[in-house]
Parts: C-alpha cells; sequence; structure tokens
C-alpha cells in the first residue's frame, strides 16, 4: 500500500473538471489499497459536495511538491492542474516519490516520471517523449468515476425514448462564460417541441430565465450523472463530462466553451463520440447557423439517425484503473534487479548502507509521515519540514545517535537507526513505502547491523515492536533477536540482540 497526493484546485474561475478527474483516479487508488488526499484550493459548491462524497482530505497546497510529498508521506505526487510548472519534476524527485502529471494536448504538459494525456486520438498525435518518463495517450486513459459506470449500467437496461425529447443542457460546474443561457435560448427557438433542462448555477437563472421560458433548472450536483441517463440528447462543453457522457451513452451535441476545449471537441467529432454544435464564440457570432445545426441534430435523433455505439465501445470506464496500475509498473520498473532471488533471501551486494546527510531530509520525512509507518509507530502524528529539517541536523552531531541510509543500486530505500539507551542502543527500521515487499529489509537490517557492531563493538541492540505489527515481529526474529520480557512497554514487546563477536 502507498499514499497518494492529489494536486488540484476547483474553483468559480478555473471549473471543476480537473476535480472530477482526480475524484476517479482516486477512487481507482483506493480500490487497488492505497490511501489517498487531495492538496489544493476547493472553492466551488459542488467541488466541496464531491470531496466530501467521495471520502477525501483535502490539505493547503504549498508550492513545493517535494516538501508537501515528504510532510503527507506521499509515494505517488498526481497534478492535474494547468498551473503547476515544470520543476515540479526535481521537486518530486528530491523526495523519493513519483511525478504522475495529466495533460490535455499542450495544456498542462509538464516533465513527469509518467504521463497521462487522456483527449481522445492524442495517442495518434506528435507530443515528444517525456525525458526519463513513460507516456499514456489517449481516451483508454480516460478517468471515469464509478457514478459514470452506474449510469452507464442504468441507461443500458432502463432507458426508454420519449415522443417529446428530453434535453438537458449542462455547461461545466461552474459555467464561467454564461453558456448555459446562450444555448438554452438556441433550445426556445426551435420548431420542434422539446422537454429543456438545465444544470447551472443560481447566478446563472435569470438570465436562463430570459432566454428561454418553461425551463427547468437545477442546481449543479454529483446527480448529473443520473440525470443525464435518462435524456435523450444532452447539450454539452467539451470538457471531462463529454467523455463520461460518451461512456454513458447518451446523445450528446458538444460546445468548445473555452480554448483548451477545442482540442477535445474536434477528436469527439472525429472520432464520432459525439456531434459538435461549434465554439462559444461561434454560436455567439452567428446564433441562425447554431440554431440551424441543433435542429437538424434533433430531427436526426427523432429519425433514430444517432448511435452511440462508437462512443461507449471507444470510452469503457477503465482509464483510471489503467493509470493506478501504470503507477504499481513504474515501481516495479524501478526496483527491477530486486526481483531475483538474491536480494529477497539476503545475499549479494545491491542493498548497502552509509550515514545519513542532509541531502536525505525530505526522503526521511516522507518514509517518517507515510500512514502505515505512522500507524505502528510509537508516535503516529506527521511532523512538518520545519521541525523536521532541524531535528535532522542536531542528529548528524550527536555521538549517541547512529542514521543509516538504506540504498538499492544507489536509490535510498529505506532507513535505520540507532539510538543509545542505558542498557542496550534501540533500534528502528523504516522502507520507503514503494520498496516493501520487494526482499530489502532483511538485507537492510543486517547490513546496518554489521556497520553499528564494528563501530560499537560488545554492544546489544533492543527492538520495540508493536504487539499487531507481524511484519516487524517476522524480521526481527528472522535475524536471531530474542525476547526480553523485562523491558516491555504497553503495546510494544522489547526484543534483543547481542555482538555476536
Amino acid at each position: 500500500m502507498m499514499h497518494v497526493l492529489f494536486r488540484c484546485d476547483a474553483t468559480d474561475g478555473g471549473g471543476i473538471g480537473h476535480l472530477v478527474r482526480v475524484v476517479s483516479v482516486a477512487g481507482a487508488a483506493v480500490n487497488a489499497g492505497h490511501s489517498v488526499c487531495v492538496a489544493g484550493d476547493i472553492q466551488s459548491p459542488l467541488a466541496r459536495q464531491l470531496v466530501e462524497e467521495a471520502q477525501l482530505t483535502v490539505v493547503p497546497a504549498p508550492g513545493d511538491l517535494g516538501a508537501l510529498a515528504a510532510e503527507h508521506g506521499a509515494s505517488i505526487v498526481h497534478v492535474d492542474d494547468y498551473t503547476v510548472g515544470n520543476e515540479a519534476l526535481e521537486q518530486v524527485r528530491a523526495a523519493g516519490a513519483l511525478l504522475s502529471s495529466m495533460e490535455d494536448g499542450s495544456y498542462g504538459r509538464r516533465d513527469a516520471d509518467l504521463v497521462v494525456d487522456s483527449t481522445i486520438g492524442a495517442e495518434f498525435t506528435e507530443r515528444g517523449r517525456a525525458p526519463r518518463g513513460r507516456v499514456l495517450r489517449g481516451i483508454a486513459y480516460a478517468p471515469m468515476r464509478p457514478q459514470v459506470l452506474a449510469a452507464r449500467h442504468k441507461r443500458e437496461h432502463d432507458f426508454t425514448p420519449s415522443p417529446v425529447p428530453r434535453a438537458l443542457i449542462v455547461m461545466g460546474g461552474t459555467d464561467a462564460t454564461g453558456a448555459a443561457a446562450t444555448i438554452a435560448g438556441l433550445c426556445a427557438d426551435l420548431s420542434r417541441n422539446i422537454e429543456l433542462t438545465v444544470i447551472a448555477p443560481k447566478r446563472h437563472w435569470e438570465a436562463i430565465s430570459e432566454a428561454a421560458v418553461g425551463v427547468k433548472m437545477l442546481d449543479p450536483t454529483p446527480a448529473f450523472l443520473d440525470i443525464a441517463a435518462t435524456m435523450d440528447v444532452v447539450i454539452s462543453a467539451a470538457g471531462t463530462s463529454a467523455w463520461e457522457l460518451a461512456c454513458i451513452g447518451v446523445p450528446t451535441l458538444l460546445v468548445a466553451v473555452v480554448d483548451n476545449q477545442k482540442a477535445g471537441y474536434a477528436a469527439a467529432i472525429e472520432a464520432e463520440i459525439a456531434s459538435g454544435l461549434g465554439t462559444l464564440e461561434e454560436i455567439r457570432t452567428n446564433l441562425d447557423q447554431a440554431a440551424a445545426r441543433l435542429a437538424e441534430f434533433i430531427a436526426a435523433l427523432d429519425a433514430g439517425e444517432v448511435s452511440t455505439r462508437q462512443a461507449t465501445a471507444k470510452v469503457d470506464g477503465r482509464g483510471a484503473d489503467r493509470i493506478v496500475q501504470a503507477w504499481s509498473d513504474a515501481f516495479d520498473e524501478r526496483y527491477a534487479a530486486a526481483r531475483g532471488s538474491d536480494v529477497a533471501h539476503g545475499a549479494g551486494a545491491a542493498v548497502t548502507v552509509r550515514d545519513a546527510t542532509m541531502d536525505d531530509c525530505l526522503h526521511l520525512l516522507r518514509w517518517r509521515n507515510d500512514p502505515a509507518t505512522r500507524a505502528v509507530s510509537r508516535s503516529t502524528e506527521a511532523i512538518g519540514l520545519d521541525s523536521h529539517a532541524p531535528w535532522l541536523e542536531r542528529t548528524l552531531q550527536r555521538d549517541d545517535r547512529e542514521l543509516l541510509i538504506v540504498e538499492f543500486e544507489g536509490r535510498p530505500v529505506g532507513m535505520v537507526r540507532f539510538d543509545a539507551e542505558d542498557a542496550a542502543w534501540e533500534i528502528s527500521i523504516n522502507m520507503a513505502p514503494e520498496s516493501r515487499g520487494r526482499g530489502f529489509a532483511r538485507k537492510a537490517l543486517s547490513e546496518a547491523e554489521q556497520l553499528f557492531f564494528r563501530r560499537h563493538p560488545g554492544t546489544s541492540i533492543v527492538a520495540f515492536i508493536r504487539a499487531d505489527n507481524a511484519a516487524s515481529a517476522g524480521l526481527f526474529d528472522r535475524a536471531g533477536y530474542v525476547p526480553w520480557p523485562d523491558r516491555n512497554e504497553p503495546e510494544f514487546g522489547a526484543f534483543l540482540k547481542s555482538d555476536p563477536s
């Protein structure tokens, strides 16, 4: 299990499309056994509702992603935000974590260990390789929330077309451009009678009412997907919701509301997963032409000539699972040389130990703040960089403490610490979450003990192990530690090992 930190904002000005994707990937991460949190500015009411329903913890997002990863114990930082720059990769790597990055064509492009561009057709265009990273491109990686798949199932089994077409207008969670009123006006001018519902913030309701009489208006809601599944047609902004509607299988007319939607809009139409009404600028410039396109689409819908087979086939809803699996694959590649039996059985020289330096500050803090590590530690609270860095500086100057970094082929993968006590030195060991289960701990303990006993001959080591920490109990038992009941503490058993020489 690893901890995943998602970097994302959701504001009235910027919309909630990035957060919708984050919620989807976070759900897949939790299903895969990982823990998650979101770092960002979550402002809009719908965004806060989405976060609450997904049970996501939200934390502040300072500028340095490496420090953020360390303070939250994250092995993976997944960025879905256009404002984060190219410095993110080196920041995250300074903490030993993996940077995963979402981009939309040229928007949000940055170096990363793993780059995901889930726009349709992206795999057929030139992007350029992410330096030292892997690139996943195409609609197969479009993250879909569980609610999308539930709505898809509902439509497949329960949908019945209406004699009077039911149309839904949704121009994003915030409708920052006021597009819903424009589209509602087009629908009101149709000669064909339709039953119109508009999902938009209340601040736009007056304008929508003026543009179209008798419209049912709803606040932005996570139930949007369930509503969409019952519709004969949805007119949508060409953002994240476009791919959700394609996955559900509802006939869709797209509007490219802002510039960063234009590429996805064009690709969706070319792939025949939706039809196009135009860009918002084009529609407002030539309302008659847009009205004609809308009337033509409704006529085709009446004639049974609008199909969603291409859409449901190409957007299968498994994109978030593929992204999460790619994280695991990336760490498997990082530690590929550890797959053999040498490391797992404690042989070979791939695992080494060395004295810690201040350059290890972020690594040590990240390993220490990992939620699984804190759960079995004496102190379960996370600590900040402002207190950790001075602690490390003092530690490196002490004679009664040995702090060692475990490395695998030159890459830090854990730490071993010895603290002088009255009768024995207390040992602590902590491996990087992403390196656990790869056979490192046993070899790391052996290497650290050998170095320690060379420096402190004739001494003994005591390990305090929480009663429910079976993994640590097994590790120290195999290393020759024996129970020391006289030194047991509440919730912790004591185990002793003396210098074998």
